[in-house]
């Protein structure tokens, strides 16, 4: 039975001034702009003076409640301040990845009919200059970065800072002005509008209400109990509903401190030094810790190593039992004993030189692996896993502190409810279940049955109540046999090698499945010199035979596990990492595969030999 929804708030900025009033001079928000400098902070009184004047600004310019403004850049903690700063005069927030084309820009400003664009700095300006004339609603661009040298001839485009200056002196007329427009918010009110970044054909804007996130939040603190006294460190996208609901207003709700870190380079110096407790990740950032901190370990020998190796076993026992609840027998408290003598020695040293003060993980945006999770469970943290899509506002379902099982992505949230067609895809009912789709009937018509979301994803719900994610319905392979492959589950261990960056695997109507593979290029750089290979330019060594031998051993090891079927007989290695800028993977870093195998059609094509293709 659906759990009844109750909140205390009727919008997203009531929640943030009602924080606002209780958390006072205390920290709200940290950053620093380079790697090494002491953090600054932002108290909350502070960010509620910035807000209003961004509040009062826009409102100048004509924002009015329903109207919508776009923000276009990377995650800092003025693009919250803007966020929240639109939500109280009621307007739409449409965020945009700063890594989109021109084009797709266009599209979106277009679409949702934006009136004004917040965005990073020049180069994103440049984005909506270099086409004004093809964006009849835009009429004003705000730049938050400004060095002086933005254009003056051009009234349309402000710096923020001026827009907070008109902001002030609005203030001074009128404090209580603003007030009005947040009292206009109610919850069924549109909040934002987030553009599904599709790999074919135009994005989609799902809409979400101000319920949609609030009811989130509702449940958010049972499931992750946390207060003020956390920290959270912040640096996937905000445009991601993701880091925007669970990494942003998630906090803000709980008057917890955030961290940001707008650049991914200082990700591992935000992790050391911060004192973050808390960290939205996907996947591919948990694999790059992985992969780093075992090429580290790797280096140890004599009594350290034995030290590692026995650290690990017995905290892996420990991991094992717990995640199968095998409790309170005599070999459970041995070992229990053995784990506390080995995090005490080991692992809390580990976690000293990796996040010393991280509690939890919260992993979303696509599957991990078990194995990944485990790891980090052994170390000493906590990994939650959840399930979400931006059509569920983020999380549908998530592990939990008090009940987590490694290798689902945990039971539904309280208030959503999940179900499993015939066909093996998820279906979702609940308040955090969007209202549809931005002037798109037809595909609004597509996305529900008979109430129920169609996710697009293939899953089951074990025994115990928690789901497991098979695969995408559209990335499921099936080969010539008939034979379905979810291409994920071998990806995912594949990737586990420390010489492997990315894989993906290929076999959809052929008779054997192949893989375009990438390189650590460290680890294999550091591989090649160890050999006295005759080159270490990347270029060569995915074509030299002991590299390409390394790699196929790695392959057939971290596949022994899989059926014969689900075996990759050949395979490409790439020079060239997939990455956001050469558009293979999304700002989430999932790989976009039907993208990727179209660009390498021709390299795809050479590893089936015109015998062993069938007609399609």
């Amino acid at each position: 039975m659906a759990k009844i929804f109750i909140m205390q708030v009727q919008s997203l900025p009531q929640l943030f001034f009602q924080k606002v009033h209780e958390r006072k001079n205390d920290v709200a928000f940290e950053y620093r702009i380079r790697r090494n400098e002491p953090y600054r902070t932002v108290s909350w009184n502070r960010l509620s003076n910035i807000v209003s004047e961004i509040a009062y600004g826009l409102i100048e310019l004509g924002l009015e409640k329903g109207g919508t403004v776009v923000i276009l850049s990377d995650t800092r903690y003025e693009w919250a301040a803007c966020d929240f700063a639109v939500l109280s005069c009621g307007g739409v927030v449409v965020p945009i990845y700063p890594s989109l084309p021109d084009e797709g820009v266009n599209y979106i400003l277009n679409n949702s009919e934006a009136i004004i664009a917040i965005v990073e700095n020049k180069g994103q300006l440049q984005k909506i200059r270099g086409q004004w004339d093809k964006l009849p609603y835009v009429k004003y661009a705000i730049v938050i970065d400004d060095f002086g040298d933005l254009p003056t001839d051009d009234r349309r485009i402000l710096s923020l800072q001026q827009l907070r200056y008109k902001g002030k002196r609005n203030i001074k007329r009128d404090p209580v002005f603003l007030r009005h427009y947040i009292d206009s918010v109610s919850i069924n009110d549109l909040a934002t509008i987030i553009y599904t970044s599709g790999t074919t054909g135009n994005p989609k804007g799902v809409m979400l209400t101000h319920k949609n996130i609030l009811s989130v939040l509702n449940v958010l603190p049972e499931l992750l109990p946390v207060s003020e006294a956390y920290k959270f460190l912040s640096f996937l996208p905000l445009s991601h509903v993701f880091e925007r609901v669970v990494g942003l207003h998630f906090p803000i709700s709980v008057g917890a401190t955030i961290t940001y870190c707008s650049n991914i380079d200082q990700i591992a110096t935000s992790m050391k030094d911060s004192g973050a407790m808390v960290m939205m990740v996907v996947p591919r950032i948990l694999e790059k810790i992985y992969a780093k901190l075992e090429g580290e370990l790797s280096k140890a020998n004599g009594f350290k190593k034995k030290m590692l190796d026995w650290a690990f076993l017995v905290s892996g026992k420990f991991v094992d039992a717990k995640n199968s609840k095998e409790y309170f027998s005599f070999d459970f408290i041995l070992n229990y004993i053995q784990y506390l003598v080995a995090n005490l020695l080991v692992m809390s040293q580990i976690r000293r030189k990796l996040a010393p003060m991280m509690y939890c993980f919260v992993s979303g945006g696509a599957p991990l692996s078990i194995d990944i999770a485990r790891y980090f469970h052994m170390l000493g943290y906590v990994v939650l896993q959840g399930y979400g899509l931006t059509e569920t506002t983020a999380p549908a379902t998530t592990n939990t502190i008090k009940d987590n099982k490694l290798g689902t992505v945990g039971k539904p949230l309280p208030g959503t409810e999940i179900k499993i067609a015939e066909d093996g895809e998820i279906l979702v009912k609940g308040f955090n279940v969007f209202s549809g789709y931005y002037k798109n009937e037809e595909k609004n018509k597509e996305a529900f049955q008979e109430k129920w979301f169609c996710t697009g994803d293939i899953g089951q719900i074990d025994s115990d109540g928690f789901l497991q994610i098979t695969d995408r319905k559209k990335d499921i392979i099936v080969n010539s046999a008939g034979k379905n492959v979810a291409p994920q589950n071998i990806e995912n261990a594949v990737r586990m090698s420390p010489y492997i960056s990315n894989v993906i695997v290929i076999g959809d109507k052929r008779k054997y499945l192949s893989a375009l593979v990438t390189l650590e290029q460290a680890k294999i750089l550091e591989y090649a010199k160890a050999n006295a290979l005759s080159s270490l330019d990347i270029n060569d060594l995915v074509g030299d035979p002991a590299i390409i031998n390394l790699i196929s051993e790695e392959v057939k090891y971290r596949t022994a596990p899989f059926a014969d079927y689900e075996q990759i007989r050949r395979f490409t290695l790439l020079p060239n990492d997939f990455t956001i800028d050469s558009g293979e993977i999304t700002p989430t870093l999932k790989v976009k595969r039907k993208f990727v195998e179209e660009k390498y059609k021709d390299v795809i094509e050479k590893m089936y030999p015109v015998e062993t293709k069938i007609a399609r």
